[in-house]
């Protein structure tokens, strides 16, 4: 072969050799950008399978019983590396069914201490207190009201939980949320901030259940953080020695429109369409509360005064109502962003009932500059955004807190120290998500068919019952305006599940709250509450550490020795809503009620009875009489005759059951 071929064959394959490798070239791209993804995969399935790390998910199953789910009391750990960082809060324990019976209407509350209830706990919270009015309205109903609330979370959490939220299948979602978003976890001015943007924050949200996330968060702590940092944030984050708002406030100073404002303010607005949009393409309903805080009888706790605005507000006692008012609004006129002045100012409007006193309270709110209480612009973000989507609903608690006040400024009557509702204002929180939902029909359940609420409802069957006569059970008449109080928002108040013992245990742990920074300097010491009546040693020895059944089960006995059947009823009806298969607690509760003449909720504690007997526990043909009973006093004979009929299908010889049925159907 000549020299000329064998150099063109030397170049024809070199010509192959690149355009082979011109073909593969893509495909080791591919490789190269795929391959550092499969290592991480390899290296994140390894420490799963090792075990190594943490996952707390919001929901988990009850040591009560399999067949029930709990809020995880552990899941505010979800959010940092370490849980002995993590403030000493969790979600109170609602149970409910892990399979979603089809009949039944499920309600899911979220939100922050408030709508945890703070300090009552969950008989005191927004949930307790419509799971009460839902009980006596709708008795025949399967209406579960479960929260996933707690203390110190802000709307980042929120939208951590809300997949988990969605994925127990709700029938609607309510949210009372907006106060943490300055000093919450993962707050701008929070001693647990992330420090990142809020993009940040939401990429910290999906990454953080990652093993291998985990890892990388314990080598770099445990590389570049220093014992003293440790044992600094041990101390702060455990709350054993202080409370968590005196453990969280990082950013003290926090002014009005500045960076760190307006960043709190758009975190909670760009949050709360996230969550509203993953609630409604899911084809959930969403109701938004505006939120309310203590805006007359407590001061701002931090104030920013030039020597002009300080001289002011210390020489307010010696000046009348008229000149503060006349020169305080000249000063915040000319651009004063003074908290405690424009609160002299609006302190001095109320005493001369100038109606200008409610706009310059909001404005001594919105100066102070430790925001443990959201500004007023937070309820302009929630009237903005509930309401614009379909199955978007707005609820105006604050509206309703306002309208329950002689001046409609909110102060001591229904708020115990900046924000946290007295039980008069957890009440009207949770009549006010109670009226929108009745409005939006969504007590309504198509699954229920031919037994539509319509006419299962307590004030429908009254309405059309007659005056009681010949009443087989042996208790006096009642008229249909006797019975309609019972359906009344006064009668409703009255009968909200809260006991002496809540109040008073509640009332300790406001002297606690307030014996520690902001609300004074130096930590001061509480003394445990007296126990000089039986009522008071039933709550010491809660505070003391006693478990919530034992107390619980200690008052009701009380109650019953003192003869307290009202109070007796509600101590017995909230014990069985802790322990939903306690078919005797149930009708404990039911004959209680029954005495006091409180027909709803002593139907739906008789029914809730007999659903238990029938799921496994022994018959009881009382439980049927007592539920034929409570309904013919309601008014609904013909249910009576039917429960009557029931019974008699498994004890046909039931002499009492035939006799009571003949008759209550002549």
């Amino acid at each position: 072969m000549s020299a000329k071929n064998k150099n063109n064959l030397r170049q024809n394959a070199s010509s192959m050799r690149k355009a082979s490798i011109q073909q593969k070239r893509p495909i080791f791209y591919v490789i190269a950008v795929l391959l550092p993804f499969a290592m991480l995969l390899l290296v994140e399935g390894v420490l799963r399978i090792t075990g190594f790390g943490h996952s707390y998910p919001l929901f988990i199953t009850s040591n009560y019983s399999q067949d029930y789910l709990q809020p995880n009391p552990d899941v505010v750990k979800r959010f940092f590396h370490q849980p002995l960082f993590a403030p000493p809060v969790g979600p109170d324990t609602f149970l409910f069914a892990q399979n979603k019976d089809p009949d039944s209407i499920r309600i899911v509350l979220m939100g922050g201490s408030t709508a945890a209830g703070f300090p009552y706990g969950r008989f005191g919270s927004p949930a307790g207190m419509l799971n009460q009015r839902v009980k006596a309205q709708f008795p025949n109903s399967r209406i579960e009201i479960i929260s996933v609330a707690m203390a110190s979370i802000n709307s980042y959490a929120l939208l951590d939980f809300v997949d988990e939220v969605i994925a127990i299948e709700p029938d609607a979602v309510l949210i009372y949320a907006g106060h943490n978003e300055y000093l919450g976890i993962m707050g701008v001015g929070s001693m647990y901030a992330s420090n990142g943007s809020h993009a940040a924050n939401l990429l910290f949200l999906i990454v953080k259940e990652w093993r291998t996330f985990q890892l990388m968060q314990s080598l770099y702590y445990g590389l570049f953080q220093s014992s003293a940092d440790k044992e600094h944030s041990r101390l702060d984050h455990s709350g054993s020695s202080r409370t968590v708002m005196a453990s969280v406030a990082k950013e003290k100073d926090i002014a009005f429109a500045s960076v760190l404002f307006e960043q709190g303010a758009q975190q909670f607005e760009q949050n709360l369409l996230a969550i509203q949009s993953a609630l409604i393409t899911a084809n959930i309903p969403v109701y938004v509360s505006t939120i309310a805080s203590n805006e007359k009888d407590l001061p701002p706790f931090s104030s920013s005064n030039t020597v002009e605005e300080q001289q002011f507000v210390d020489n307010a006692n010696t000046r009348s109502n008229r000149r503060i008012i006349q020169q305080g609004v000249t000063l915040l006129n000319k651009g004063s962003t003074s908290a405690t002045l424009a609160y002299e100012v609006a302190k001095a409007m109320s005493l001369e009932n100038d109606q200008r006193a409610a706009e310059f309270f909001l404005l001594a709110n919105n100066y102070d500059l430790l925001r443990f209480r959201a500004p007023s612009i937070f309820n302009d973000i929630i009237r903005k955004t509930a309401n614009s989507q379909d199955l978007s609903f707005l609820v105006d608690s604050e509206r309703a807190i306002r309208n329950d006040t002689s001046d409609g400024i909110i102060g001591a009557k229904h708020m115990l120290e900046h924000l946290h509702p007295t039980a008069r204002g957890y009440f009207l929180i949770a009549d006010a998500f109670y009226q929108q939902l009745l409005d939006n029909s969504a007590f309504e359940n198509s699954a229920l068919e031919s037994r539509v609420l319509e006419n299962k409802t307590l004030e429908n069957r009254i309405l059309q019952s007659s005056p009681l006569e010949n009443n087989p059970f042996s208790t006096p008449n009642n008229v249909k305006v006797a019975l309609l109080d019972l359906l009344s928002i006064e009668h409703a108040w009255r009968n909200m599940p809260l006991s002496d013992v809540d109040q008073l245990v509640g009332d300790y742990k406001i002297q606690i709250l307030t014996s520690d920074y902001p609300f004074t300097d130096i930590k001061k010491r509480v003394a445990l509450p007296s126990n000089k009546t039986a009522l008071e040693q039933i709550a010491k020895r809660r505070i003391e550490g006693e478990s919530w059944l034992t107390s619980q089960q200690a008052l009701l006995l009380l109650l019953q020795q003192q003869g307290n059947i009202s109070e007796a009823a509600k101590a017995a009806g909230v014990l069985y809503d802790a322990l939903p298969n306690e078919n005797e607690v149930a009708r404990i509760a039911s004959l209680l009620y029954l005495q006091i003449d409180e027909f709803g909720l002593a139907e739906f504690y008789a029914r809730r009875a007999l659903l238990v007997s029938n799921n496994g526990a022994t018959m009881n043909a009382n439980y049927y009489l007592t539920l034929a009973e409570i309904v013919f006093k309601s008014g609904d004979v013909l249910e009576a005759i039917s429960v009557l009929n029931r019974l008699l299908e498994i004890e046909p010889d039931n002499k009492r059951a035939m006799a009571i049925k003949q008759q209550i159907s002549s």
